[in-house]
């Protein structure tokens, strides 16, 4: 007899999760193979089960991009809830890890796919809270490695208020600091466990260890992991060391910004011989913070580049001047002929005039001029290029960020982030009819004024600015306000 749940077909078990068992089934409708993860009610007080389950399927089944598991259906059937997602064939990172199955180039490749999914996760406001080598399924297709990120389980949606202050919710080793003192996780605590990740796939050894609990969490809170051997950087860029250094920093400052420039990070360290600074992150990497002290290459080949032209240039001078002095005595020493004789050197210059005693001087300062343009090299100004850079440039360069939001919403008017930056952009720049206005359009979409304050800390705290200021145009504040919430 087939075991069913719900409309699925059940073929065997895969293994167990933290909240329940996972199985291989089939949909019989169009005979597609799924991963059907359940969960028994009785195992956990109901009403948390339920609410906890259901916000793994709002968070994930939201998300769509080739480095996480898409999620097909979620539903009940005889005291099971049960969630429906993309069966990926392949092996766990963890199994990976334990029998040295990846090479270090490969896993570069793998965590730098890790950080595309989180990246685009982390853009739709869905942080994942249990990064882990279990959670993320390795396969290989045409004989690239493809990585997805699985269990959505106890992602945290941005707003959500299910999970009190202070509950920490994930697996102990691969916690960051920050979570760990106030149980409120950031989209760089995402990154710190892929940083304790790369540390275990090239070493074999987690860089936080202990016998309890407590052993492991007091060094993640203030112990700094061991170096790393050379030998687990062969066929990589020593680079890695300075990678790791910076993801897991205890300070959340020091760490890479966002998931986009780590993954840039890893996929250029593949190569033994990158440096940071010769064809790095890109130059919105260069506005975060880095442990790198070194002088980039590319700083010291402009330099030395420089210096050359600018030696090369005074060579120039000396040679002109020795040689026009060197003609000029010639011809003083040489009686002038009655006939005329072919020259039998001819040199590439005006001819000189015996009575002149020095030649011109004219040609003298056009080098000297030449020389300093030739290192002159204006930097270019970063540009804008993630939701998380916009908001970071509305307290430096509101104007900029206004454009790129305006140019972000053009090919995704869904994105309600998107829109709540729009609206404070437009605030911050004085311009409060079209910030109302802006704000007035996302009701119109059907995004809730309530939600958003919830959602996004940059409106919050903008109208708790005009709660004292009362900037907006009062006449219409009060029908927005209601449309709104």
């Amino acid at each position: 007899m087939t075991l069913q749940i719900g409309k699925f077909e059940v073929l065997q078990k895969l293994g167990e999760g933290a909240m329940g068992e996972v199985f291989l089934a089939r949909d019989p409708v169009i005979g597609r193979e799924v991963a059907l993860k359940t969960i028994r009610l009785s195992s956990f007080s109901g009403a948390e089960a339920r609410e906890r389950f259901f916000l793994e399927a709002q968070a994930a089944g939201r998300l769509n991009h080739p480095n996480l598991v898409t999620i097909h259906e979620f539903g009940e059937d005889q005291g099971l809830l049960y969630l429906a997602m993309e069966y990926v064939p392949g092996e766990d990172l963890a199994a990976l890890i334990r029998d040295r199955s990846l090479s270090s180039a490969e896993v570069l490749e793998v965590l730098a796919q890790v950080c595309d999914g989180l990246g685009y996760a982390h853009q739709q406001g869905v942080l994942h809270r249990d990064i882990k080598p279990s959670n993320i399924r390795v396969s290989r297709v045409s004989r690239r490695l493809l990585a997805k990120v699985l269990d959505f389980g106890i992602a945290k949606v941005a707003g959500s208020e299910m999970t009190g202050t202070g509950q920490l919710l994930g697996t102990f080793g691969y916690m960051a600091p920050e979570y760990i003192k106030t149980g409120k996780p950031d989209p760089r605590s995402d990154l710190f466990a892929v940083g304790v990740m790369l540390y275990e796939a090239l070493t074999g050894t987690r860089p936080f260890e202990g016998d309890t609990t407590a052993t492991i969490l007091y060094r993640v809170l203030h112990e700094e992991p061991k170096a790393l051997e050379p030998g687990a950087l062969n066929g990589i860029s020593p680079e890695v060391q300075n990678i790791l250094n910076r993801t897991l920093a205890k300070d959340l400052k020091t760490r890479f910004p966002s998931a986009d420039l780590l993954a840039a990070a890893l996929r250029a360290a593949r190569d033994p011989a990158w440096r940071v600074g010769s064809r790095a992150e890109g130059s919105a990497a260069a506005q975060a913070p880095t442990v790198v002290t070194r002088v980039p290459v590319r700083s010291r080949w402009l330099l030395l580049a420089g210096l050359s032209t600018l030696l090369a240039a005074l060579g120039i001078i000396g040679f002109l001047r020795w040689r026009g002095r060197a003609k000029s005595a010639a011809l003083a020493a040489t009686p002038i002929p009655t006939a005329q004789v072919p020259d039998p050197a001819p040199v590439p210059l005006a001819p000189v005039e015996p009575t002149v005693p020095t030649p011109p001087a004219k040609p003298e300062p056009k080098p000297v001029e030449k020389a300093p343009k030739a290192v002159r090299v204006k930097p270019a100004e970063p540009r804008i290029q993630t939701l998380d850079q916009a908001s970071a440039a509305l307290d430096t360069d509101p104007k900029a960020a206004l454009r790129y939001l305006n140019e972000y919403l053009k090919k995704d008017p869904t994105s309600e982030r998107a829109q709540a930056l729009r609206v404070v952009a437009l605030y911050d720049l004085g311009r409060y009819q079209e910030s109302l206005d802006a704000l007035k359009g996302a009701g119109r979409q059907g995004f809730r004024l309530g939600m958003m304050l919830r959602k996004f800390p940059r409106l919050r705290s903008m109208m708790e600015s005009e709660s004292k200021e009362r900037r907006l145009p009062k006449r219409r504040k009060g029908k927005e306000g209601q449309e709104q919430e």
